[in-house]
């Protein structure tokens, strides 16, 4: 023959449509996993609460928040604090798209795999900067 078994056509009909079902739950979840995704805001103080930052799921800036204290420090000082929680703040997010990625994929889906690596390459190994 072909490679093809003789099985009951009910039975070969009955699992393609549970592949087919399966599919769609998978493709549904993805739809509501991106929806969720852009939703998500990371936001990180300074240390002493000097600004916070808010990004997007992508780490985009969002919003830039200064303090009158933020106002008393040397620009270098103030630029430099600001790329740091910004950049904390983009871990943020990116946890955030990787915690939802991991509900409805699975903690060792590909599709969390390949986010992780992204958000690592973006915002670097948090462990590596202690």
């Amino acid at each position: 023959m072909d490679g093809f078994t003789a099985e009951d056509p009910d039975v070969l009909i009955a699992r393609v449509q549970d592949q087919v079902a399966a599919a769609q739950q998978r493709a549904q979840a993805a739809q509501q996993m991106r929806a969720q995704v852009e939703a998500v805001r990371g936001t990180a103080y300074s240390q002493r609460r000097e600004l916070s930052v808010t990004v997007d799921a992508s780490g985009r800036l969002v919003d830039v928040e200064l303090s009158d204290a933020a106002l008393d420090l040397r620009a270098r000082d103030l630029s430099r604090l600001i790329v740091a929680t910004a950049q904390a703040a983009s871990r943020d997010a990116g946890q955030q798209a990787m915690d939802l990625a991991a509900a409805a994929f699975g903690e060792d889906s590909p599709v969390v795999a390949r986010l992780r690596d992204e958000v690592t390459a973006r915002t670097g190994d948090p462990d590596e900067e202690q």
